[in-house]
């Protein structure tokens, strides 16, 4: 009798963490601010994204708190395997059994690449969203929550600016706090967070995380990128300055998002058939500004083809230069076919069966 006493004690002493009732003062406060995004709107079962870093784990801590406070219990935990590293299955394993502790089940999918070609970043993360949505749809579920916070923000507004990117691709990442793609919602709770404060989250909880050096490789542009910004850090860069120039850009990027919206209604046409998805677009529909032209181009094709991701901006000018100019016979770019048929061009699906 004592030994089950003592073992129903552990079992409460390890769901305790989870208690709506927090008695950290600065979790619970990160606690709160996660719950109030989460009920902001009508979602039916939740896959919360657990690569096993600091930040997916702190996801998979507030996760949990509002599972248990909200007697939900279709929550799915997921991780995925790319098998980038020698020790990422063995990494993948030890993860399994500290959730399990705490009465977390993770489901580990691996990837198991055909050829023998290098996987690269992009390749795998465009595989562990093909694996999320299909999870999704399995298990008749429409959320998808992302373990995204400030510090991911700021990096890829430097990055972008890095690359030559335009107004929307600056301002992008932080519009997708909630976005939907495929009827799954797709939404990162914790942008507000720094990475400090959910390292903070996973020490005081789990105290485990993966640490993937590859986080501080200089040979990728993300780890340099992350290294500038501490420098500008120590140079009066701070989240509120940061903050309210972003806010500027948003507010600039909103106005000609009026003007694309509108040139998509007047100058184009789209099949509401999803089994003929297509889109026909007037001459007209090239007659806008520059950077009018290419959002709603690059909108249209994201939608023809249901990619999350836009094709990329440099392919998708150049095929707009080719219609103007009257060259563009028949060509693909972003999951899409294009075709110059008379005075319209018309926009399909690419087959790729």
């Amino acid at each position: 009798m004592k030994k089950k006493s003592s073992s129903v004690k552990r079992k409460n002493l390890k769901n305790s963490i989870f208690s709506p009732q927090i008695k950290n003062k600065r979790i619970k406060k990160i606690y709160q601010r996660f719950e109030f995004l989460i009920k902001q709107k009508e979602f039916k079962g939740y896959l919360v994204a657990v690569s096993g870093g600091a930040d997916s784990l702190a996801l998979a801590y507030l996760s949990k708190c509002y599972q248990i406070k909200n007697k939900d219990n279709n929550f799915h935990y997921v991780h995925v395997d790319h098998k980038l590293r020698d020790k990422s299955s063995k990494e993948a394993g030890t993860l399994k059994k500290i959730l399990r502790k705490f009465r977390i089940e993770c489901k580990i999918i691996t990837w198991k690449k055909k050829t023998n070609t290098k996987k690269t970043q992009s390749e795998s993360r465009d595989y562990r969203f093909n694996v999320f949505e299909g999870f999704c749809k399995i298990k008749k579920i429409n959320t998808l929550l992302l373990g995204h916070h400030f510090d991911d923000f700021q990096e890829n507004f430097f990055i972008r600016l890095l690359r030559g990117s335009g107004l929307k691709g600056l301002v992008s990442f932080y519009n997708y706090r909630n976005l939907q793609r495929n009827n799954i919602n797709i939404v990162r709770p914790l942008l507000d967070f720094s990475k400090e404060d959910l390292l903070y989250v996973t020490k005081n909880t789990f105290n485990f995380y993966i640490d993937d050096p590859s986080n501080r490789s200089l040979e990728y542009l993300r780890s340099r990128v992350r290294f500038m910004i501490n420098s500008l850090k120590k140079n009066g860069l701070d989240q509120k300055k940061f903050k309210m120039t972003f806010e500027n850009l948003i507010s600039s990027n909103s106005s000609i998002e009026f003007f694309v919206q509108e040139n998509i209604s007047e100058n184009s046409y789209i099949s509401p058939s999803k089994n003929n998805n297509k889109a026909l677009l007037s001459l007209k529909f090239f007659k806008s500004s520059d950077e009018i032209i290419l959002r709603s181009f690059t909108k249209i094709l994201q939608d023809i083809s249901g990619r999350y991701f836009p094709a990329r901006g440099k392919g998708v000018s150049r095929i707009i230069n080719q219609i103007k100019q009257k060259s563009l016979t028949k060509t693909t770019i972003g999951g899409c076919v294009i075709e110059k048929i008379e005075n319209s061009v018309v926009i399909s699906k690419e087959n790729t069966k």
